[in-house]
């Protein structure tokens, strides 16, 4: 008897031990690390020759695939004939921004004024939000300023041309890893980025500790309902309690996993639908086993 024991205890772990294996390659598949991105410079032959110029800096400060969104706030820094103050332009500029709450896609700073913008939303063009824990979303961003001619001033502090740019870039959002690429266009007067996110190492890691654990208690109460089925034996009323609080139990834990999208992922096609259905069907055998075998007592 001991042996037998044993040797089903050997079978679990091994059991166990399969599934992490195979969860462990598949992440190490998808998993995706963000790496870290130097600031854009311009190659010499594209620079732009001024007395001046000014630094964006951007900051992703949320990604909600959900609702398609990377939520940014730009901050700047004039330099040279540009500068008044430290944020103060010398001259009225327009900024030319594809961002998706911006009206007309342009943003109009006046001379002598902070040049202060409120958050900047961009929409994820590519990633499909079904594929979590391994999805992965682009946004592509577009900036660029201009000089206005000053009101009432004879000349102009400085030519009409397009500003010279320098591209500086942040992210630190729970749960992503964010990275930025400049795209073929992206000049010195003209930046043009994609940014790009993808759940987090710890994002992935716990989704898919989640899918293993559903797995594990569902086999679990499948072999009980067999071991109740084969036994003949009458099951006690605690094993259909603890089958059908795994039932209702399940969807609470698939909502446990961080960021997780409504119902038909990627994780909920590698397990939640998959154990709810063995669980269901544990659930009707040791149902069925109590209903045949119950005899109440006679009094």
């Amino acid at each position: 008897m001991q042996t037998i024991k044993t040797f089903n205890l050997k079978k679990i772990f091994i059991l166990i031990g399969t599934f992490l294996a195979i969860f462990a390659i598949i992440l190490s598949i998808y998993s995706h690390n963000a790496n870290a991105q130097e600031p854009y410079n311009p190659s010499p032959e594209s620079a732009v020759a001024s007395k001046g110029l000014v630094e964006v800096k951007m900051t992703v400060i949320a990604v909600d695939p959900i609702k398609n969104e990377l939520e940014t706030r730009l901050q700047f820094e004039l330099k040279g004939i540009y500068k008044k103050g430290p944020t103060y332009p010398a001259q009225d500029l327009l900024m030319t921004v594809n961002g998706a709450n911006v009206q007309d896609s342009e943003i109009t700073f006046k001379e002598g004024k902070p040049m202060i913008v409120p958050a900047l939303k961009f929409n994820l063009v590519k990633g499909k939000i079904n594929n979590y824990p391994f999805d992965k979303h682009i946004a592509k961003v577009a900036i660029s300023l201009d000089p206005l001619p000053s009101i009432g001033k004879k000349f102009a502090p400085f030519e009409l041309n397009p500003v010279p740019l320098k591209f500086n870039f942040n992210a630190d959002v729970p749960g992503f890893d964010i990275s930025y690429q400049p795209m073929e266009e992206n000049s010195s007067i003209f930046i043009y980025i994609d940014v790009s996110a993808t759940r987090s190492l710890p994002v992935k890691f716990f989704a898919l500790v989640i899918i293993v654990i559903m797995w594990v208690l569902s086999i679990m109460a499948f072999l009980l309902a067999l071991k109740v089925m084969k036994s003949g034996k009458l099951p006690e009323v605690g094993m259909l309690s603890w089958t059908a609080v795994m039932l209702f139990a399940f969807p609470a834990i698939r909502n446990a996993q961080p960021g997780v999208p409504p119902v038909g992922t990627a994780s909920d096609f590698l397990s939640f639908f998959w154990t709810e259905i063995i669980v269901v069907v544990a659930l009707v055998i040791i149902g069925s086993c109590w209903l045949k075998r119950y005899h109440p007592p006679i009094e």
